[in-house]
Order: C-alpha cells, then structure tokens, then sequence
C-alpha cells in the first residue's frame, strides 16, 4: 500500500481553505436541534404535511384512519411535536383537534436558508 502524499508547509498552505465565518451567537442549536429530532420520524413529518395542507384543524381520529395506527401511538408521535412547539393541540369534548403553531418553522428555515 502506497503512502499518501505529504504537502510541505508554507506559504501556500495558508491559502488552502475559505475564511472561517466562526459561530453565529444568535443561532439557539438546542432549539433547532430539539426541532431536527422531532423530525427524525417519517410519521412526524407526514403528519405535519397534512397539517401544513389543511386549512382547519385535523381531528385525531382522521389521523388514525389516515395512517392505520392506533391512538396510543398517534399521541407519543403527537406529544413530540408539540414538545418541540411545531404543532397546537385544541381538546373538543373526547376529541383532540391539531394544527400547526404559527410560525413553527421560521427558525429552522431561517437556519437552512
């Protein structure tokens, strides 16, 4: 097995990389990663695209059919979203309703842009 190459130190070495733009000190990483995790879940992020496309709030039993699981399961996926601020839940009688917050992904788009 060959040895790699070695490049001498000097002045061309310090041209080697882009300047380093250091750390933004208003980026709050344990925000943006708390919301990361929360969409490490393909269920998460499909039931927050039914959420982003309805127009009203969406009842959990629509979830359950939707997506064949029970409401057991619904409720640890939905308890993650809401703990990470991205959804809203509204209880009506027995029923819970769910809907995205408002402004739930400024911070995470503003980050990725």
């Amino acid at each position: 097995m060959s040895a790699l190459p070695v490049v001498p130190a000097g002045p061309a070495a310090a041209d080697c990389c882009a300047p380093f733009a250091g750390v933004d000190p208003a980026l709050d990483a344990e925000r943006v990663a708390m919301v990361a995790k929360a969409l490490s879940e393909p269920l998460r992020v499909r039931v927050l695209d039914v959420l982003r496309r309805s127009d009203a709030p969406v009842c959990q039993c629509e979830f359950i059919a939707l997506f064949d699981i029970g409401q057991s399961l619904l409720s640890h996926h939905i308890r993650k979203l809401v703990d990470a601020g991205l959804v809203r839940v509204e209880r009506r009688h027995k029923w819970a309703y769910y809907s995205l917050e408002p402004d739930a992904f400024e911070e995470l788009t503003a980050w990725l842009s």
